[in-house]
């Protein structure tokens, strides 16, 4: 009779979040991107459970039967969550076309900005007897902008969340769908009026006291970008990183050191468990440990429960609680335990990229450091620290790239050499940091933490920019689909953990390289593409690519709203980058291959290139014919319109 092998069950008892967060999140992706299997979603639920029913009476597909039912009943789960989550926020029936309406708002987030002011604020509406509180983002213009805790009566219309369908643009949408807010207003200063402050609670205020607090010591000691920096790397603050700052850690592949997530709390936990072990005399590893954990929610706290923070300090506090108590459960195990959690709270987190980068991260971490850090064993302590934390970061990085070439089409050359110098000096300065917060009153101690804070946070920035300096730091161009990258993430697993003599390592070593060459040839195509781009911008904007280098013609008065968009079409297609406004009547540009021109017509703008043409209507019933060459303005609802994404033509080759 067949028995089971022993080989083939041992998963699930070693790993039962593994599969279970796998599962529920299996379902929450069904719900979000095929909403419509809620009407026979328990119609194929019925059909799984009788599969499993039938195979659990074959003795040898019984562990496929079980994996069935549970596949069946966690995937039920999670898109039943995912859908009441959808339900409960009253957007779906909000009617975003009804124009300006009058409602009221408490104001929870505030950014000052110039032109805009941007905020977060609560709005409270009513649908027949249900009563919504929901969040939505709001821009203001003008010098008069609201504070926080203020209660406002506003008059302006309500749109939904939508991407312009620009190439290479991120996708907001999603973005701020995983913080529940599907809608956003602007205005201006007469559009609103303060009815009240809503007091907020004491905890709240304590919260905000505290981080004011913390941000004038840090304000005493530094200025300028190295300000913004420790704000950001010490206390999350992002508030004060100019472009300067953020092109730079993104183009080294360091902009994580600027956000406090898993590698900061890591770090913290670190030095927290140092400082325990100097103390071991006077307090047990219990008692220790129950008060790091302490600490650690302390500080999230303090960094204002952010969900990168709260994310990380869950993960941390788990292992951290599993290894007191002495459990024999594995590291991965325990990871995959906290991310089901979260997304069992907060189905949308799932989609946030935050979350995924680090988990991945840390899965990167558990899975191939070991095998990494085992491949050279330097006898200096230097070296060997160095070398531990350069393994940890690429490690890391091998999880984390096939999801960042998805979402932000490039790859920083240097990312190793940059987190080798971040490692030991974001460590400094998150540790001078928190000493600072702590030491700030006594006069010797606050000033040398001070300037080991300020000279840490400057030669940081220094060196991230030396390395930014360094040719093809920063490769654009990468274009995948979303299921390469799970599948890029098992061919690593295999290479890194298989067995380098068996076949199934040959091939799957065959089937990477393939999947890299597939990846790189799209790269040429998009590097080398000739074409003709109508960005969905409110003024006209077109961008003419010619291989290496591409041109950007602009109709509008603000060009840094304009260079963006044309910054992210430059991600997707790299090319050498030149703005110029077309504010005139005609629009002559000559170049290698031929001629541009861009008339302006009784309908709106003729573009004329070589021996092709396009018209772009300004209104509707200005087209009395039209056909592929037409194009609509986004204001104009029409299936040639700009509204439903950037239009792309291919120059024909003379």
């Amino acid at each position: 009779m067949p028995t089971v092998s022993p080989d083939f069950r041992p998963a699930f008892s070693r790993y039962p979040f593994v599969y279970i967060c796998l599962y529920f999140s299996t379902g929450i992706l069904c719900a979000e991107k095929v909403p419509e299997l809620k009407d026979y979603f328990f119609l194929v639920l019925a059909n799984l459970t009788i599969a499993s029913l039938i195979l659990q009476s074959f003795q040898y597909l019984r562990v496929a039967a079980q994996q069935i039912m549970l596949f069946s009943i966690c995937g039920l789960l999670g898109f039943i969550a995912h859908y009441e989550q959808q339900q409960n926020t009253g957007w779906e029936d909000w009617n975003f076309h009804k124009g300006k309406t009058i409602f009221h708002m408490k104001v929870t987030e505030i950014q000052s900005g110039q032109p805009w002011t941007k905020g977060i604020g609560e709005i409270r509406w009513r649908r027949g007897k249900a009563t919504y509180s929901t969040p939505v983002r709001f821009y203001v213009k003008g010098k008069n902008t609201p504070k926080l805790d203020q209660l406002l009566e506003i008059k302006t219309e309500i749109i939904p969340i939508e991407n312009k369908g620009n190439p290479g643009e991120f996708d907001l949408k999603t973005y701020w769908k995983t913080k529940g807010i599907y809608g956003m207003f602007f205005m201006e200063s007469q559009d609103f009026h303060v009815l009240k402050t809503v007091p907020c609670s004491y905890l709240t205020k304590s919260i905000r006291e505290a981080q004011q607090l913390c941000l004038n010591i840090l304000a005493k000691h530094l200025s300028g970008q190295e300000l913004g920096i420790a704000q950001a790397l010490i206390l999350g603050d992002k508030s004060m990183l100019d472009n300067e700052i953020r092109s730079a850690f993104t183009a080294t592949g360091s902009m994580h050191v600027l956000a406090v997530s898993g590698l900061h709390i890591g770090l913290i936990l670190q030095l927290l468990l140092a400082l325990i072990k100097l103390g071991a005399r006077w307090i047990n590893r219990s008692t220790a440990l129950l008060f790091v954990i302490l600490l650690l929610w302390f500080y999230a706290l303090m960094t204002g429960f952010s969900p990168s923070v709260i994310r990380a300090v869950f993960m941390f506090s788990v292992l951290t609680w599993t290894q007191w108590k002495g459990w024999q459960t594995s590291s991965i195990n325990s990871l995959f335990f906290t991310a089901f959690i979260i997304v069992l709270w907060k189905p949308m987190y799932f989609f946030d990229i935050g979350f995924q980068l680090s988990y991945l991260a840390m899965l990167g971490i558990f899975l191939f450091y070991p095998k990494i850090s085992s491949t050279w064993k330097p006898e200096n302590k230097i070296l060997y620290y160095l070398w531990e934390g350069t393994a940890i970061g690429f490690a890391a990085q091998v999880a984390t790239t096939p999801l960042t070439l998805y979402y932000f089409h490039q790859f920083p050359n240097y990312f190793a050499i940059a987190n080798l110098g971040l490692m030991g000096l974001s460590s400094i300065v998150l540790g001078a940091g928190i000493f600072i917060l702590v030491t700030h009153k006594i006069p010797l101690a606050g000033k040398l933490n001070g300037l080991i804070l300020l000279y840490s946070v400057y030669w940081m920035f220094r060196l991230i920019q030396w390395i930014e300096s360094w040719p093809g730091a920063l490769v654009f161009g990468f274009e995948i689909e979303i299921i390469l990258a799970p599948i890029l993430l098992f061919n690593a697993s295999v290479l890194f953990l298989g067995d380098i003599k068996k076949k199934y390592w040959k091939v799957n070593a065959l089937h990477f390289l393939l999947i890299l060459a597939w990846i790189n040839h799209q790269r040429f195509l998009n590097a080398s593409s000739t074409h003709l781009c109508l960005l969905n911008e409110n003024k006209l904007t077109v961008i003419l690519k010619l291989g290496e280098r591409s041109w950007c013609f602009y109709d509008d008065e603000n060009p840094d709203k304009i260079q963006f968009s044309a910054i992210n079409h430059q991600k997707l297609y790299p090319s050498k980058l030149e703005m110029i406004s077309m504010r005139k009547y005609h629009v002559k540009f000559f170049f290698h291959k031929g001629k541009l021109e861009i008339l302006k017509t009784t309908f709106g703008r003729e573009i004329k290139l070589n021996k092709q043409s396009w018209r772009i209507y300004y209104k509707e019933d200005s087209a009395k014919r039209f056909d592929a060459s037409s194009v609509f303005m986004p204001w104009i609802s029409h299936p040639h319109s700009l509204k439903n994404g950037a239009k792309i033509y291919e120059i024909a080759q003379n």
